[in-house]
């Protein structure tokens, strides 16, 4: 292998885990923008850059049925040309890059590099460096959610080619995130087996114990007394998240709410308002215009409003799926619904390990983070969507 190609190979799958790296000069700048105008530049002058029809289809909607939406609903079209040009030039960039190295290859760097990462972030934690709380890990990355949820694919990988010591590293690392969303994705990766037959038995017992437990636990701590300041900690927020669940329906909030239940059901009742108005959408990149004309008929808890976080996660609406709800209406819908039959078929074929990787990425994705090109994303959906192992370049 050439040394450009090693170049092209280790930058581009370092810089998933480049959101955290940016530096100053002028204006800020992030390294993974960079890495990718450098990477493409190589490829343009190595006559390596192909456009692929589908993805073309794709931009010429997102366009077009942008344009229409923001010509009705008057939101400054910067918003939508923004967003476009992101997506445009990570996909296009990633489509390139998979199909010249191919899925395996990529994701065993990908894997080794997370491994890094991970021992990386194990002195950083313990010696407070770049924490995003004093005791949570994030390592390089700039939330430990974001951490959790970038190495899920590598957790799975790992555990599915046996490489036991990678798998436990970076599986502390998660636990070490403490962050809800990771083990949601954990959670996932023991109950997806025992959906098909021949693993039940060998999974389920894990499963149900572990459930079990989780449900004992609460059921013993859940008459302790708990307010918004002491108590149990997870007994504490699973009861305020309960009691704020009317909220979806009211958007009135009780002065208790915590903030990440308030992030999530603020964001989750915009998303409703605007899809029942705007069956088809508003258009991409509008929902933070979109959420500023909703945002009357909340009534958040006064200590958000107090630390002007009342508005979290106006950018991104804290889910991926509840943007593209409001962004595309029920073209979202149909993205969804070709999610799940894609992870029907790849979950159908023992083989691909690495596509199967890419789902617990993809399901908290949709749960969180809404950005629509953070460094990793595209790198991670066209491997999911596409079998870059096979000779046909056209979509599986």
């Amino acid at each position: 292998m050439q040394l450009l190609d090693k170049y092209l190979i280790y930058s581009s799958v370092f810089a998933l885990f480049t959101e955290g790296l940016t530096f100053h000069y002028i204006i800020d700048w992030k390294f993974f923008y960079i890495i990718l105008v450098i990477n493409l530049s190589i490829l343009a002058y190595k006559n390596c850059l192909v456009t692929n029809k589908n993805l073309l289809i794709v931009f010429v909607f997102l366009f077009t049925h942008g344009i229409i939406m923001f010509l009705i609903h008057r939101n400054p079209l910067s918003s939508l040309l923004s967003q476009l040009i992101g997506i445009i030039i990570s996909s296009f960039y990633y489509y390139n890059f998979i199909k010249i190295f191919k899925t395996e290859l990529l994701f065993k760097v990908y894997v080794n590099i997370a491994f890094y990462v991970a021992l990386i972030a194990i002195p950083m934690f313990y010696f407070n460096i770049n924490l995003f709380t004093p005791d949570r890990l994030n390592g390089i990355m700039l939330e430990p959610a974001h951490y959790a949820t970038i190495m899920l694919p590598a957790i799975y990988v790992a555990f599915k080619k046996e490489s036991y010591f990678k798998l436990v590293v970076i599986l502390i690392t998660v636990l070490l995130s403490k962050s809800s969303i990771g083990f949601i994705g954990l959670l996932l990766m023991l109950i997806i087996p025992i959906l098909k037959i021949k693993y039940f038995l060998k999974y389920s017992i894990v499963v149900f114990a572990i459930l079990g437990v989780s449900f004992y636990y609460l059921y013993t701590q859940w008459m302790v007394s708990t307010n918004e300041n002491s108590g149990n900690v997870i007994v504490r927020r699973v009861k305020q998240t309960q009691e704020s669940l009317d909220a979806i329906k009211t958007g009135k909030f009780k002065d208790y709410t915590n903030l990440s239940s308030y992030a999530l059901l603020s964001n989750i009742f915009v998303s409703k308002n605007i899809f029942f108005h705007y069956p088809l959408g508003t258009g991409l990149g509008s929902y933070k215009h979109e959420y500023e004309k909703v945002y009357p008929k909340l009534s958040p808890p006064q200590y958000l409003v107090k630390q002007n976080l009342s508005k979290i996660n106006k950018l991104d609406a804290n889910s991926l799926f509840l943007r593209l709800l409001a962004d595309l209406g029920v073209f979202a819908i149909l993205l969804i619904l070709y999610f799940t039959y894609r992870s029907y078929k790849v979950f159908k074929n023992d083989k691909k390990v690495a596509e199967q990787g890419t789902f617990f990425y993809l399901i908290i994705k949709l749960l969180r983070e809404g950005h629509y090109f953070p460094p990793e994303f595209y790198f991670f959906v066209l491997i999911f969507i596409k079998d870059f192992n096979d000779k046909n370049t056209t979509y599986s």
